[in-house]
Formats: structure tokens, sequence, C-alpha cells
């Protein structure tokens, strides 16, 4: 709790104006001195009064009940029920033309602890006493997740710098919004609309080791970086706004993939390990996202086509059984393995407002390259975690691959009403039926198909507090005549979920 204590302080003493001193940040203090050190004695004592402080944020408290939470047959299906919750705060404090903005996010995770400190891991159900505990990085639960600097040169230009909101683009078809380090200029007055440019930098993982001291394709520091750019623009033609995007990735980071015991029909074969390669030449992505969002006649509209465009040098080391040591993967020279593939998403929403509520219907479509990926193992696109495609299925739990954020390689269909008026004040209702096909081949989710019905209700009890019930049933179906590699023996039992929610914005 000290840490909560601590937040709280700062943003308590942050909304308060009192006379103080004006601190340069060319010269520093009083004395002249522009350094750091100099500048907090002065931060420490006195206010600044040309400060203005806001806060919004939201605060989330969920409730869970499974029914065949691991999505498997009968004998083996795991029911259960928990809560989770979050609190997020968007503080932002503005001097003249220039703002400081950050995310602060607590508690977004299960207090509850998975396992006992025991020898066999036996599940419990105790809370966790140890969550609060700052020494334990994974429990930690409060994270700065953005924070940034906003500066306006005129009504038209603005400059931001920091920590701040990544992977997103047009709809939420196809994004992630997670923070990246960006140096983001742009112009809302061009004569073609809003016009824009961002540098990003994720990793630096290069060697500070000489490079006549390594083998020739490791290299140095520079050359082992993710750095990425992009362009992007908003003009609108009628009632429809365009938005293209150009992103280009260089991500030369070494990352270990795999570490393999290959059994062939004489036996086991060497262990190996494989990487990305160094010197700019690991992965390189371009990604085209071309989003449209409006009205076509009375019809609400967005649309969102992307490409992802991979190429990639992958390092494979050749390691003998019982000798696989990071000295040794460095020292023998690799083979290369080179790939490239692609990734098509493409989405399309309509609805129409009537008196009643609204009625739509959406389709999504995710590509699959069967010999796509680093290793050629199969490669699908990932609508991922901020579309939602169902209660279950895209939003709880991925479908399509064990790493799935959303639907994988998968095509969806899906009919929806919204916003519909129950005959009360303030309550209104919603419900969806989503119908998925795999496009995938030679994988164990090839012609794979599953379908969900979702229903919720949604109660305003004030201006900003609102409480949700929604309750989602899944089926999912495996080949019927030949199961695929790796596909379950017989089809899962269906899934089945009620979450209810209390939600407070401000």
């Amino acid at each position: 709790m000290k840490k909560v204590f601590l937040v709280f302080l700062i943003i308590f003493f942050s909304t308060s104006l009192y006379a103080g001193t004006y601190v340069d940040p060319l010269t520093g203090a009083s004395d002249g001195v522009g350094s750091q050190a100099s500048r907090d004695r002065v931060y420490k004592s006195f206010g600044t009064p040309q400060v203005q402080f806001d806060l919004s944020g939201e605060f989330v408290v969920r409730g869970y009940q499974w029914h065949n939470v691991n999505v498997t047959d009968e004998k083996n299906e795991v029911n259960t029920d928990y809560y989770r919750g979050w609190l997020d705060l968007w503080p932002k404090l503005k001097i003249g033309d220039t703002q400081l903005i950050a995310k602060l996010e607590m508690v977004d995770q299960n207090p509850w602890a998975p396992y006992l400190n025991s020898p066999n891991n036996a599940y419990t159900d105790s809370f966790d006493k140890s969550f609060d505990n700052p020494l334990n990085s994974k429990k930690n639960n409060i994270s700065v997740e953005r924070a940034y600097v906003h500066h306006n040169f005129n009504d038209a230009v603005f400059l931001e710098a920091g920590l701040m909101d990544g992977q997103w683009w047009g709809t939420s078809f196809w994004d992630n919004q997670q923070p990246r380090y960006r140096i983001k200029i742009q112009d809302n007055k061009t004569p073609v609309g809003l016009v824009g440019a961002l540098l990003e930098k994720d990793a630096e993982l290069g060697r500070n080791t000489p490079e006549s001291n390594l083998p020739t394709y490791i290299q140095r520091a520079q050359r082992d970086d993710y750095d990425a750019y992009a362009l992007y623009g908003v003009t609108k033609v009628g009632d429809i706004f365009i938005q293209p995007l150009i992103f280009y990735v260089i991500d030369s980071s070494f990352t270990q993939l795999a570490a393999k015991n290959v059994t062939t029909p004489l036996g086991p074969a060497d262990l190996y390990i494989t990487g990305l390669d160094k010197g700019h030449n690991g992965l390189h992505i371009i990604y085209y996202d071309l989003s449209f969002t409006g009205k076509i006649g009375p019809l609400g509209m967005e649309a969102e086509a992307g490409w992802k465009d991979y190429r990639s040098n992958i390092l494979k080391h050749i390691v003998s059984p019982g000798t696989l040591t990071d000295l040794n993967a460095a020292l023998i020279p690799p083979t290369m393995v080179r790939n490239d593939w692609w990734d098509l998403g493409l989405y399309l929403n309509l609805w129409n407002d009537m008196d009643f509520g609204r009625v739509g219907a959406l389709a999504a479509y995710g590509s699959y390259d069967k010999k796509g990926g680093p290793l050629k193992t199969g490669w699908g696109m990932d609508y991922w975690e901020d579309f939602k495609s169902n209660l279950i299925l895209g939003d709880e739990l991925g479908f399509g691959n064990a790493s799935a954020q959303d639907l994988y390689g998968m095509t969806l269909i899906k009919p929806y009403v919204k916003y519909i008026k129950l005959g009360l004040d303030k309550l209104t209702g919603s419900a969806s039926f989503g119908y998925m096909m795999s496009n995938q081949k030679d994988s164990a989710f090839e012609d794979a198909t599953a379908w969900e019905a979702d229903i919720g209700a949604q109660y305003k009890l004030t201006n900003n507090l609102i409480y949700k019930l929604d309750f989602g049933y899944a089926d999912i179906s495996f080949d019927k005549k030949g199961r695929p590699f790796g596909a379950p023996t017989k089809d899962p039992e269906p899934v089945s979920l009620v979450r209810h929610e209390l939600l407070l914005t401000f």
C-alpha cells in the first residue's frame, strides 16, 4: 500500500497552485547551475504556479464464472470463478503550450496466489499476502505505462516525445496498444489534411565488445536495435475519413527462438538454437494500412485493410548434445535460414442507428501462410488484443494458435445489435452471433470452425457509473473427416462464461 499512497500523495500536491520559484531549464536554480542535481534542490522545496493539472481515468471491477475454461473434453474440463480489476489514471500537467501526459495503472492482475510455495506447486485460493511486496517485481501492482511530453508550436503543429501509445491505427482491428518510445511530429492543417511522422526505438541490445573480438556475424550496439519509422495521414472525402499509414521496422536484436532436439529415423539429432541475424539484417517489416471511418448514406461504417511484408534472416547454430551453452552457441559459425512471408487483414463493419438501438454486421479476414514465420512453420494474421471479436473467442480466449490474442488465421462473420432500449430508463441490451472459419493449412486448426452467441445488458447507475452483465456460449469443431496433425482427437465441449462488471469513468 505504500506505493499506492505515494502516487495519490503526488497527485494531491500536483493539484495545488501556490507561490513558488520559476526554474529555468537552461540555467537551473538561482545559482545559475544547469545540472539536474541543482534543479532537484528547488523542486522539492517550491511549487510552480504556472502548472495546471487535470486527471481522468477509470476504475473497473469484474467477476467471472467459467464453464470449461480450458476448452477440452467433458472428462478434463475446468469450471472456475474469480474477480479482477484495475485502476487507470491519466494525470496531465499543462505548462503554457506544453503538457506532460502520463498513464498509471494499478492492480491489473488476479490478486490471488496461483501456487503455494511447495515442491509440488499445489493450487491454492489463498490471498497472496506478498502482493504488495515491492521487492517482488512479478507482483508489482503499479506501473507507469505512458509518460511523454506534448508541445504545441502553434494551433496546427505539435511535437511529442517519450513513452506513448503504439501498435494502433484507424479502427481497433489489428490493434494491440502497447507503450513505445517515440518522437512524433504532426501537422493538423496541411492542404490534404492531417500529416505526421514518427521515429520509434524499442530495443538496444547490442554488445559493447569491439568487433575485432567477435565473430563476423555478431556485431556491435547500433546494429542490434529495434528501430521503426512511420508516415501517416488523415484526410476527408465527403462523410468518409481516409487514414493511410506506412510503417517500416528493422529488428536486428538477437532473440533465441527455439531449442530443439530433433528426432530422426536414425535417432536424436543435434540440438540447435536460432536467432535473428545481426547487422540490420534480422527481420524487416513493411506495414501498409488504409482505414476508413464515417457514413455511407444512413449507414455508419468503418473498414480497414492492412498488409505486412516480412523478410527475415535467421541464424541456426548446430550444437552437439550435452554442450548447449551460450558460449558454444556464440563461437560456432551459424548457417543462414532466409524466409519471406506476409500478412493480410481485411475488416468491414456497417450499422444503422434506429430509434430502438443499433443494428449492424461485420466481417473480418486474417490470412495464413503455411510456410511463413522465421522458421517456416506457419504464420497467421492475428486480429490482436484490442479488437475483441466475441466475448469468449477473442476477448477472453484466443482461437487459432496457442499464442493467439484474438482470432488467428480466421474469417469472422458477425451480425449484432447494441444499445437496444429495454423499456426501463438507462437500461440497454446487446446481442451478437459470430461464426468463425479457419484459413489455415497444414496446422492443427485446418478446417476448424466455431460459433459463439453473446447476450448482455447494461445499466447506467449515474452518468459515470455503469453495471454490465454478459453471457457467452461458444462451440468449436475441428475437421470431421481427417484430424489435422496436432488437433484434439475429438471436439471440445462447449465453453460458457458469465461476466459482470462495474465501471467508473472520470
